[in-house]
């Protein structure tokens, strides 16, 4: 079954700017969408993206079939890596539309280098009191530059593929970055890895917008964060809301369930009868930068249960 992006959406007033997506397909650049109303439901289906897109619904569909999710739910046990034992090289490709001046360089290397910061602040568990500490350090191993105008304003679909075909390098341990002005009102989306344990795929990865990377220019999105969750679904991990008040929720004992995804940073949200507030401190939730700040115990496991199963390349 193929694989299908899970997106994180920009949820402002269409009037604040315009925002970009990830993805592949389209190269319109579109106004963010408005928030949502409480209640919104929380996935939608492939054929829905139009519709989402057009701002009719705000929020990050889960672009995967109903089995292709169960699919991902349970993953064998594996032996806990040490913390700070895996060193994932990590490599940024940076799309524009034009040839980039030096100064323009510069400002991107600065930015960069923040980001891997806040993405290893994020799985060392320096980022809160009750943090998890993680196996996972993620390694600047390469700075590329492509002038591309399609790319650039890309979306899931035809364009991504064609982008990564060119520009994937490394194998499954590799964490490669695709950030540009992507279209669609969306912050980033990337892959879960599953299979990837069967040899390279260049569909594999993370596209997030540029401007979201700490000293960016999209506002309450710009401190890093777009990156650290969309690198919690290249581990594995799904949205908490995800299975809304189900049982089965999002795979992980020790997320408190959640019907719905929180946007800015709700006081007092509480929206499943289970025990627990809304998880609204949770970089796998969609509230702004500055409330994200901590994985689970649980969350832990799972990434370091799904590197085994899914991305560490056997040694012989």
């Amino acid at each position: 079954m193929p694989r299908k992006p899970t997106l994180r959406w920009m949820a402002v007033a269409a009037a604040a700017f315009s925002v970009v997506a990830v993805g592949s397909s389209s190269a319109t650049v579109s106004a963010a969408p408005t928030r949502p109303s409480p209640g919104t439901a929380a996935c939608a289906t492939a054929p829905d993206l139009a519709r989402v897109r057009a701002g009719s619904t705000a929020k990050e569909p889960e672009l995967y079939s109903t089995n292709e999710a169960n699919a991902y739910g349970v993953i064998k046990d594996a032996p806990r890596m040490p913390n700070g034992s895996v060193h994932i090289p990590t490599v940024f490709h940076v799309v524009s539309d034009h040839t980039l001046s030096t100064t323009e360089k510069a400002r991107w290397e600065r930015l960069i280098a923040a980001q891997m910061t806040v993405l290893n602040d994020s799985y060392s568990g320096r980022t809160a009191p009750d943090a998890a500490n993680s196996p996972f350090r993620f390694s600047l191993t390469r700075i590329d530059y492509t002038v591309n105008a399609r790319w650039y304003t890309v979306t899931p679909g035809k364009t991504e593929r064609d982008m990564k075909k060119a520009l994937y390098t490394g194998n499954s341990e590799t964490l490669n970055v695709y950030s540009a002005n992507i279209g669609g009102g969306l912050l980033g989306w990337s892959y879960f890895p599953k299979g990837y344990n069967n040899g390279r795929d260049f569909i594999d990865g993370v596209v997030m917008l540029d401007e979201s990377m700490p000293g960016g220019t999209a506002g309450k999105y710009a401190q890093g964060d777009t990156l650290t969750h969309e690198v919690g679904h290249w581990l594995m991990l799904e949205h908490t809301f995800k299975g809304g008040c189900s049982a089965s929720g999002d795979f992980v004992a020790d997320t408190p369930r959640e019907a719905v995804p929180q946007f800015d940073c709700p006081t007092g949200a509480d929206t499943c009868t289970a025990p627990g507030a809304d998880p609204i401190h949770n970089f796998m939730d969609y509230t702004q930068d500055s409330c994200m700040d901590m994985f689970t115990r649980g969350q832990v496991e799972r990434m370091n249960d799904a590197w085994v199963a899914f991305r560490r390349i056997p040694t012989s």
